[in-house]
């Protein structure tokens, strides 16, 4: 109860101001101070403006994460439909050595013989025969500008009486070359020509 008198706050049972001992009245409502309550008339400006932000930033986190798990499942789908291709298998071409012809005799001889490559290479073997006397095999190989190359087999008086064997190479253009085989007392040579392509 307050005081009219004095204004002092007496408990609600009291009949008399404790402080100036004016009577109170009986009156429920009379000397009661009213409590000022806000107006009750909605939410303020800012508490407005704060949940339209919350929820701006939950709307833009949902719609990242979103498109997050989105490219996430394109990217497992891409890899589940990888697929791996591959060409015709082929032979890579490396060169190697192949026979183009192959002649023996006892005396001398005269061929001819085309290469594809840009080198070949001449296989002579010669076995002589018993005389005591100096036996030999010479090739020349030439093209159309003369000589290009040689090769030479030798037994002396001395020397067993085997088989030798000598390998003579030569660089040059693809076309054809001739080869002059030169004897003397040979029980039998051979000539190989190889070419490289």
């Amino acid at each position: 109860m307050i005081c009219q008198n004095c204004g002092h706050e007496n408990d609600i049972d009291a009949t008399f101001c404790e402080r100036c001992g004016a009577e109170l009245g009986r009156n429920p409502d009379f000397g009661r101070r009213q409590r000022e309550y806000p107006e009750k008339s909605g939410m303020s400006s800012s508490t407005k403006l704060l949940i339209v932000v919350i929820v701006a930033l939950v709307a833009i986190l949902g719609i990242t994460a979103g498109l997050l798990m989105q490219s996430n499942q394109d990217a497992n789908t891409a890899n589940d439909q990888l697929s791996v291709s591959e060409s015709q298998e082929h032979v890579t071409y490396k060169a190697e050595w192949r026979k183009v012809t192959s002649f023996s005799g006892v005396d001398d001889d005269y061929r001819s013989f085309t290469i594809k490559g840009d080198q070949f290479k001449v296989v002579m073997s010669a076995t002589p025969t018993m005389n005591y006397n100096t036996n030999f095999m010479n090739i020349d190989v030439s093209d159309l500008t003369g000589i290009i190359g040689s090769g030479e087999l030798n037994w002396g008086p001395t020397d067993a009486l085997t088989t030798k064997e000598k390998t003579v190479k030569f660089t040059g253009s693809s076309g054809t070359y001739d080869i002059h085989v030169s004897t003397k007392d040979l029980e039998s040579w051979t000539v190989t020509i190889y070419d490289y392509y």
